[in-house]
This record gives structure tokens, sequence and C-alpha cells, in this order.
């Protein structure tokens, strides 16, 4: 259910920038290898996060901290807003990073929003 989970997840971001491609002059099937390309890079990403989890130290390596990412997430909202694409799949996501930072943890990646999912 966990990989079933992150599939689901992973297909909306997919949606979702496709959805922002539409209407430009770039045709689906030219950007859909950018996309593969992109998202392979960031896969290895999950590694990170299980370190953070088994450490306690959701600073470790962190290249992109939350405080930078919660600014960029404006330029993602206008982005969409832009190019008249709903944001509803970027902000639940959004929310837990704003939350989180609010709670100052500002230098850590985004693992710390898995501690917010957890009831």
């Amino acid at each position: 259910m966990a990989l079933l989970s992150a599939m689901t997840v992973m297909f909306a971001g997919v949606s979702h920038a496709f959805a922002l491609m539409r209407g430009t002059e770039v045709a689906p099937m030219e950007f859909a290898p950018l996309l593969v390309e992109w998202l392979t890079a960031m896969t290895s990403s999950a590694n990170q996060v299980a370190e953070h989890l088994e450490t306690g130290d959701y600073t470790l390596g962190v290249t992109s901290n939350l405080a930078m990412m919660v600014r960029g997430n404006a330029t993602l909202l206008r982005t969409a807003e832009e190019r008249g694409v709903s944001p509803e799949l970027l902000t639940p996501f959004m929310a837990l990073m704003e939350r989180r930072l609010a709670a100052g943890h500002g230098d850590e990646g985004t693992t710390g929003a898995i501690d917010l999912l957890l009831r």
C-alpha cells in the first residue's frame, strides 16, 4: 500500500506537469522524455528521506531546505495560476511544508512533513 501511495502521488505530479505544458509549443511526446529524466533523477531522494528517518536528523545532506522550498512554492502557485491550472494537487503538500516551517524547521528537507502526517 505504501508503494501504491507513492505511485498515486507521483501520478498527481505527472498530471499537474502535463497540465502546465498544455497549450505551449512543447508537444506532450516531446515533454515526456524530459519529465521521465527529471523524475528518475529525483527518485534517489527517497534514500535521503530514509536516512533522515533512521538517524532522526532531517538536515543531513539537505541541499534545498524547507525555508527555500516554501518560498519557491509561491512561484509554482503563480505559474499554475498564469497557466490556468488548478493548484489543488500541490497545495496539500505545500500546506504541510508551511506548517513544518512555521514550527521552526526551515533548515530541514521535506522529511518532517511525514511527522505531520502521523496521527
